[in-house]
């Protein structure tokens, strides 16, 4: 009897949290994929854009993939997607150009947030031609997706197409500091991001201290900065766990709105805690329901 319920509880535990999720996708989106939203080869996007919607104001949440700003790609983002896409939301995930040795010399991630710009607009555009009213939306993202993610939404909200109603991030870099990287990151980090060789003289001088700042979303945080959703794992040796819970203190001192999943066990995969992982889930959608209706 005590391993039939047992067993029970288990079988509970693994449907319940998944439940809601896999009925949803029966509520129907359609998929328009490698969508033109700039000139540069890789500015295309896939779009998910629920049924019945015409005539209506939907929100939509923008997915950003992860990679180390040199690689990834949109399709990594398609479940999360479906998932909001099946709540009702429209949902688009996007490429962008990534760092390469040919563009090492031009690249900066200014030019990336130039480009969440044009993809934002690109789906309010794309809503309007199948009679929907976007006019706010989320960011989203992975790892360097949701560096950029949270940078965007923190420095460039006043400017973009939509409003800006909140920011999520999956083990995202948000603090590009010697004390969350350590020096020889912080260097390689913020050379690839802003163009500019960073070196120990510039560290130690504070020569440098404007350029992390610049890259730094912790540094772009103000009381009026979206609401921001976040979940970092504990074991994480690519992006260290100081980030996130620099970033909730930042958010805090600030009075905006935040919750933190922390994942003690878990690595930068995030899937080491597989339950509360989970949860994140949940908490998108949650985020969405709330500041996106």
């Amino acid at each position: 009897m005590k391993k039939r319920l047992l067993l029970f509880a288990i079988i509970l535990a693994v449907v319940l949290p998944v439940t809601p999720f896999v009925f949803s996708f029966f509520r129907g989106y359609d998929i328009h994929t490698e969508m033109c939203y700039g000139e540069a080869p890789q500015n295309t996007m896939d779009i998910y854009m629920p049924k019945g919607i015409e005539g209506e104001t939907r929100g939509v949440v923008l997915f950003i993939h992860g990679g180390s700003w040199m690689g990834g790609d949109k399709n990594e983002e398609a479940l999360r997607c479906r998932i909001l896409a099946s709540r009702g939301y429209i949902a688009a995930t996007m490429n962008y150009t990534l760092r390469t040795e040919e563009n090492a010399d031009s690249y900066t991630v200014f030019s990336v947030l130039d480009e969440i710009d044009a993809a934002l607009d690109a789906v309010k555009d794309f809503a309007a031609l199948h009679g929907v009213t976007v006019e706010k939306a989320g960011v989203s993202g992975y790892s360097a997706g949701a560096h950029l993610a949270l940078l965007y939404a923190y420095s460039r909200a006043h400017s973009a197409p939509v409003e800006i109603a909140f920011a999520s991030s999956m083990a995202g870099p948000a603090d590009i500091s010697e004390r969350s990287f350590g020096t020889d990151m912080t260097k390689r980090i913020a050379t690839l991001l802003t163009g500019v060789t960073v070196t120990d003289e510039m560290l130690e001088s504070g020569e440098a201290d404007e350029l992390l700042a610049s890259v730094s979303p912790t540094m772009h945080v103000t009381p009026s900065s979206p609401p921001t959703a976040m979940i970092q794992g504990g074991r994480d040796n690519i992006v260290p766990p100081s980030n996130a819970q620099v970033l909730a203190e930042t958010l805090d001192k600030n009075g905006v709105a935040h919750d933190f999943i922390y994942l003690k066990n878990s690595d930068h995969s995030l899937l080491q805690n597989f339950f509360k992982h989970l949860s994140y889930y949940k908490l998108l959608v949650r985020y969405a329901d709330t500041y996106l209706s």
